[in-house]
């Protein structure tokens, strides 16, 4: 079952929740099982003979966090990660690599997820839709700390109240921000993306194609100042000419401090219409 299920880590709960799966099949009735259903020292035991004749180990970088399985060949760090923790998506610059909307390389994989609250909440919902009815697993997903390095790769994980949409690759684990939410990330944190010099020509060679996809995920954004960075780029970078653009000028606030780059110190150039300082 480990194998079939061709994933190169497993953590404890979907361990349990693959040998409850095997205490409900007719094959498993075949098994000389103890109970009719499994507990936390049927796992252990489990566990421990699945170890001890070399079919699982932990993992090396996860510890006991995430077990790994022998035979399935191992994958890259998104991929573990993604596994090990269904909270999270790749984002950012990485993000912005895997869409092909950038050739820097980006030294850490950026991951995102939301922040504890949310977070719990996210995995609590998870974990519903997995179990069956009735069925109890000992081993709940909790929020997991994931260390600097996955697969000889730095990790950076972004928690933030404002995670955004993600979609599940078609071949593989790996869940990856939207492509909107991509851009959107450019507006919202542009050092994690290559910095919002890049971040506009990115967004003058490419948004043109993402438009609508683009405009949809800026305009359900919570905060008003992305509204108006990529007001900015679009109507007076790009020459846009779009509704949405035209309602984000009403949320511009003369007299503030808002800027282009939010990394960056106020500067004295300014956009009259989007009432943002052009620091960038």
């Amino acid at each position: 079952m480990l194998v079939t299920a061709n994933r190169p880590v497993i953590t404890p709960f979907e361990m349990f929740h693959q040998i409850w799966a095997m205490y409900k099949t007719a094959s498993g009735k075949n098994l000389y099982l103890r109970s009719r259903q499994p507990d936390a020292s049927d796992y252990t035991r489990l566990r421990s003979n699945l170890k001890k004749t070399g079919h699982i180990r932990a993992d090396r970088d996860y510890g006991a966090r995430a077990i790994r399985v022998i035979a399935v060949s191992d994958q890259p760090a998104e991929n573990i990660a993604c596994i090990v923790d269904p909270t999270c998506y790749v984002s950012h610059l990485s993000a912005m690599q895997r869409w092909g909307l950038t050739d820097r390389q980006s030294q850490a994989l950026i991951l995102t997820r939301p922040e504890r609250g949310a977070a719990q909440a996210q995995l609590a919902a998870y974990m519903a839709s997995v179990l069956d009815e009735g069925e109890a697993n000992p081993h709940p997903l909790k929020i997991i700390s994931h260390p600097e390095r996955v697969r000889r790769r730095q990790l950076h994980v972004y928690e933030t109240k404002a995670a955004g949409l993600s979609v599940k690759n078609r071949v593989d684990e790996v869940r990856i921000s939207t492509i909107g939410q991509t851009f959107l990330d450019m507006l919202q944190k542009p050092d994690l993306c290559g910095g919002m010099a890049h971040v506009i020509d990115v967004w003058e060679e490419h948004a043109a194609v993402y438009l609508g996809e683009i405009i949809s995920t800026v305009d359900r954004a919570a905060i008003d100042i992305v509204k108006s960075r990529a007001g900015y780029i679009l109507d007076e970078r790009m020459k846009v000419d779009h509704p949405a653009i035209h309602a984000w000028k009403a949320l511009g606030q003369r007299g503030s401090s808002r800027k282009l780059d939010p990394s960056k110190p106020f500067a004295s150039s300014f956009s009259e219409t989007w009432m943002i300082s052009l620091n960038a």
